[in-house]
């Protein structure tokens, strides 16, 4: 009983003593810390927007509601290197671009501080760097054709398909006063239809691409460029008339007449002669034009066959001789029609068939005066028979 008692009286001595202690310590020891004035830390940002670009990066720094804030410090490379920007307290956002950045990935550590220097705790923020390893990967979309409008005045490109992640493609050219145009192509749009150009001039396009959705800037390869044709318009087939001269070949009585030559209609019936080889013909195209070029249809039933015109000679008057003499014409060139396999007659491939669909395309020699009156002068045809027969025929000029 006796051992019990001391015990108990010297808990009650070791507690006395540690009393004080322990007092002092939650009252009075925090002002140790506090001996060079109490510290102040500035509200850090709201948040950051990271955009990338190429070789650099954006920043859109949104500030807290605290009025003191003054300056804004970003840190990058392990705070290697840094950047401060002023604070426009009429603005919610501080706009900070960071150039000359090597292609990859950043780690951004950003303070805010006041007058008096007192710095918040940190914000993090994160983003990537583009550079010409990513350019390089970047193609320009393909333009498949590019096509005059029947009167000259209009260009069509015919894009190919579009790459992924494109966002369409900028174009610029000359319009035909001479002044710089510029269009965006959006990437879904397959045909596009510049309203007037300059002929002869450039076109240079680039296709646009973002690398992430976030992205504040496009990326393009280099650009591309073409030379855009000289101007060519198609004649009129309204103004196209028959002129039957007294020597000039006769329809063959099989309902294909010369007039379905230029109706625009590229299957048959065309025009089938009669029976006589060689034979010629005289269309007037009615306005006086020097040819450029002109394209021939066989009808799609007999390609490079039977009676489709293989061998023929052009001619061109202004005042064709009432009694169909040819004195009055002046020879343009001798043409051969060609077929692109070489296959035995009766034998076509894909590629014959394609190309005889598109139209045969025959130039006239450079410098051809105008003529108003044309003579087709037909001598073989693919099947060495008794007549000939022609679907339909198109004429250009370069003439405005």
């Amino acid at each position: 009983m006796k051992t019990n008692i001391n015990i108990a009286l010297l808990i009650l001595s070791i507690l006395a003593a540690i009393g004080p202690a322990c007092t002092k310590t939650r009252g009075d020891a925090y002002k140790d810390y506090l001996k060079g004035g109490e510290i102040v830390y500035p509200a850090r940002v709201d948040s950051v927007i990271v955009q990338g670009g190429y070789k650099r990066i954006q920043l859109s720094v949104i500030l807290g509601n605290d009025p003191l804030v003054n300056k804004v410090r970003i840190y990058w490379n392990n705070q290697a290197d840094s950047v401060n920007v002023g604070v426009d307290h009429t603005k919610d956002t501080v706009p900070v671009i960071i150039p000359n950045l090597v292609e990859g990935n950043y780690n951004f550590t950003i303070f805010t501080f006041d007058s008096a220097n007192n710095k918040s705790v940190v914000f993090n923020a994160s983003g990537t760097v583009y550079g010409d390893s990513y350019a390089s990967s970047l193609a320009n979309r393909t333009i498949k054709s590019i096509v005059q409008s029947k009167n000259g005045l209009q260009i069509m490109l015919t894009w190919g398909e579009a790459a992924g992640g494109e966002l369409g493609t900028e174009i610029s050219y000359l319009g035909n006063d001479g002044t710089a145009r510029q269009i965006i192509v959006p990437s879904t749009e397959t045909v596009t239809t510049l309203p007037d150009y300059k002929e002869l001039s450039k076109l240079t396009y680039r296709s646009l691409y973002k690398p992430d959705s976030t992205a504040f800037e496009n990326f393009s390869p280099p650009m591309a460029e073409i030379t855009l044709p000289a101007f060519e318009r198609e004649l009129d087939k309204a103004g196209f008339q028959l002129v039957v001269l007294p020597t000039d070949v006769q329809e063959g009585g099989y309902g294909w007449l010369q007039q379905y030559m230029w109706d625009e209609k590229y299957n048959p019936p065309g025009f089938a002669t009669r029976n006589q080889v060689p034979c010629w013909f005289t269309v007037d195209v009615g306005q006086s034009a020097a040819l450029s070029r002109f394209k021939v249809w066989q009808a799609n039933d007999r390609l490079f066959q039977l009676e489709s015109v293989k061998t023929f000679e052009l001619y061109g008057s202004n005042n064709p001789d009432p009694d169909g003499s040819w004195t009055s014409w002046t020879k343009l060139g001798d043409y051969t029609s060609i077929k692109p396999s070489g296959l035995p007659v009766g034998q076509n491939s894909q590629t014959d068939i394609d190309y005889a669909k598109a139209g045969e395309e025959f130039t006239a020699p450079g410098g051809t005066p105008p003529y108003r009156y044309y003579r087709f002068k037909l001598l073989t045809n693919w099947g060495n028979r008794s007549f000939m027969t022609i679907e339909e025929f198109t004429f250009y000029t370069h003439d405005q």
